[in-house]
């Protein structure tokens, strides 16, 4: 029912060819989900922000499953610019009773989050979406954040006059290359702003080549290690040219 209901099945039970391959990515996400609810108390409501959450699937899973295993003090916001998604949103929340989730047609940096954060997620937010969940994440000191990107195409266009050019003429390669500073960078800078960061292959790519996991965790640090962070971020920058929307987001509202 869950699938049909949430559009990634056919009003017989049938899954849709083209999103089967979604389902396995929902379901290896939340056991990363899990690991993390298993840390955090159950004794109150952990909120969960979806940010450019587009029509929740993920979310559904994750409220699904979640309730499934006896986590039942967990709460869901939405969030995203497109009304018309939103709306599809409340619509299958009512329908699936889920009256733990709502949702909000809204500017992710600009939302007000209603509650402290547990954890800021996103699955394959474009380009500099992605950039945009993890400042709000930053911003809003959330425990945990968890970033799975997706294509790239302002760090891409960035990429000019490099040591590595010879490598990037082919497009594979240039496209592989490009995930991986644009991951770096933001690893670096979540480090710099005291979190611990894990990158792994959540699925396996024949699921999806866009695999890659950053689960970040909220530590705290000293300044001898922002330092390193931020020195080692310039580096990397200065190499490649390159400089992701997340530190101009970081900048703009006043985080160093």
């Amino acid at each position: 029912m869950l699938n049909q209901m949430i559009g990634l099945a056919d009003p017989n039970g049938n899954s849709y060819k083209e999103r089967a391959h979604k389902q396995q990515q929902m379901l290896d996400y939340y056991v990363t989900v899990k690991s993390i609810v298993k840390k955090l108390s159950t004794k109150r409501t952990l909120y969960f922000y979806d940010c450019g959450c587009g029509r929740s699937y993920l979310s559904f899973y994750l409220n699904y499953f979640l309730k499934k295993d006896g986590y039942h003090h967990v709460a869901f916001i939405g969030i995203d610019f497109n009304a018309d998604l939103i709306r599809r949103c409340q619509e299958t929340a009512s329908h699936l009773n889920m009256t733990n989730m709502t949702f909000y047609d809204a500017n992710i940096g600009e939302f007000d989050f209603p509650h402290k954060p547990d954890i800021v997620y996103s699955l394959h937010a474009c380009d500099s979406a992605t950039d945009l969940m993890i400042y709000k994440g930053i911003a809003e000191e959330a425990r945990f954040i968890l970033s799975v990107s997706c294509c790239q195409h302002t760090m891409r266009s960035q990429m000019k006059r490099h040591p590595l050019a010879m490598v990037a003429r082919h497009k594979p390669y240039k496209e592989r290359l490009v995930d991986m500073l644009a991951d770096s960078l933001r690893t670096l800078l979540l480090e710099a702003h005291g979190y611990k960061v894990t990158v792994y292959e959540f699925v396996a790519a024949s699921s999806t080549p866009k695999n890659v996991m950053l689960k970040c965790e909220k530590v705290g640090g000293s300044d001898k290690k922002t330092e390193i962070a931020l020195a080692e971020y310039k580096k990397l920058s200065a190499l490649f040219n390159l400089d992701p929307v997340l530190r101009t987001y970081l900048e703009k509202n006043g985080i160093r």
